[in-house]
């Protein structure tokens, strides 16, 4: 077996039980399983402790603690000594390969493993801000690959990152779910329709068109109850924004705040709808594992989002900001229990075939396969 190095920037030092898994930790755990069955052991470094090394841990997956202290010619002694406690690490263990699963955490070892001859590669799961392209990858040695989670993000990001990285190869391979943990079940049994929003309250997810479109939906029908799970991550008091506005608009009793939950699962199979009205979304992880659980899904045609979603047939696409849309389309769905039940199945069945765990490992391989000859 060859021996792949996967680096991962959570949890952070002191984070511990309070530590909360993102959308690229679930994704790399999700790898993990997979690719012994390819040929490729792993190794996984993180900066700190707390629910994701928790997993590791109940998965006998080998990981390292190490400080993810990054190159600064303002600080070479430093640097210098984090880097030679990288090298220390990386003889140790001796990969093939080394995995970034986000470009943020390259600088720290991308030197070490020029000087041992090691490629690496990186995901990209999110865009970056104006100069942080060139801040990362302008002085250091560059990926052998960029592994984008959607085509949206790759036309996004490639220009820029070609200009300074124009060796390196280019993949797009959407995220995956686990089929054992998101099964299907059947839509349950209502009223009272449970229609659901899982996202963080940062201001990007626009939950407040959330709140008009049951404000909309509730004009025509009362037997509806709005579910919002999710954390203010960036506290910034969104949580009271939104009550507030739910207030306003007078669906307080109708609309629940559940903050944030960890079984996710068990949340998507209480829903008859789940909604996602970001202006902005690389790919949309929560929408594969509602159609995973055949919950047909309204979410804004943006970012990497239609290329999980067809249109009318394992979900519904609206404009963002349209509430007006939203609503139509859910009270739709709602007057058309056999139609929704059929879409669901057809979500779930795009699902299995589009976002399974061995079809992820499977690409992931082919492309550690060739960067590794």
């Amino acid at each position: 077996m060859r021996t792949c190095l996967l680096i991962n920037n959570c949890p952070k030092p002191g984070d511990g039980e309070h530590s909360k898994l993102g959308g690229g930790d679930l994704s790399l755990l999700a790898l993990l399983a997979g690719l012994p069955e390819h040929g490729w052991q792993v190794h996984v470094v993180v900066p700190g402790l707390g629910q994701f090394t928790d997993i590791l841990l109940k998965r006998n997956i080998p990981f390292t603690v190490m400080p993810f202290e990054g190159v600064s010619w303002h600080a070479p002694l430093r640097s210098l000594k984090a880097a030679l406690a990288w090298r220390r690490f990386i003889r140790q263990i001796r990969p093939e390969l080394i995995h970034a699963n986000t470009t943020s955490v390259i600088r720290p070892f991308a030197w070490v493993a020029l000087s041992f001859g090691i490629p690496y590669i990186s995901h990209v799961r999110l865009t970056m801000d104006p100069g942080e392209t060139k801040w990362t990858f302008r002085y250091f040695p560059k990926p052998r690959a960029f592994i984008f989670v959607s085509e949206a993000l790759k036309r996004e990001v490639w220009p820029e990152f070609s200009h300074f990285c124009p060796q390196s190869l280019c993949y797009v391979v959407h995220n995956a779910v686990d089929l054992t943990t998101f099964l299907e079940q059947p839509i349950p049994k209502g009223p009272p329709y449970h229609i659901g929003i899982v996202a963080n309250l940062a201001p990007l997810k626009r939950h407040e068109d959330f709140l008009h479109m049951s404000a909309e939906m509730l004009k025509e029908r009362q037997d509806l109850e709005f579910q919002i799970i999710g954390d203010d991550v960036l506290g910034r008091g969104r949580r009271e924004i939104l009550i507030s506005l739910a207030s306003k608009l007078g669906v307080e009793n109708h609309v629940h705040f559940h903050g944030h939950q960890s079984d996710i699962p068990k949340i998507i199979q209480s829903l008859h709808i789940l909604v996602l009205t970001s202006e902005y979304e690389s790919f949309g992880r929560v929408i594969i594992e509602a159609m995973a659980s055949g919950r047909p899904v309204i979410a804004t045609s943006v970012g990497g989002i239609p290329e999980i979603i067809e249109d009318g047939v394992t979900g519904r696409l609206v404009k963002v900001g349209d509430f007006h849309a939203m609503s139509r389309a859910g009270l739709d769905l709602l007057s058309d229990q056999k139609g929704m039940e059929k879409m669901g199945q057809r979500a779930a069945a795009a699902a299995r075939s589009r976002f399974s765990l061995e079809s992820h490992a499977a690409s992931i391989s082919e492309i550690y396969n060739k960067i590794v000859y």
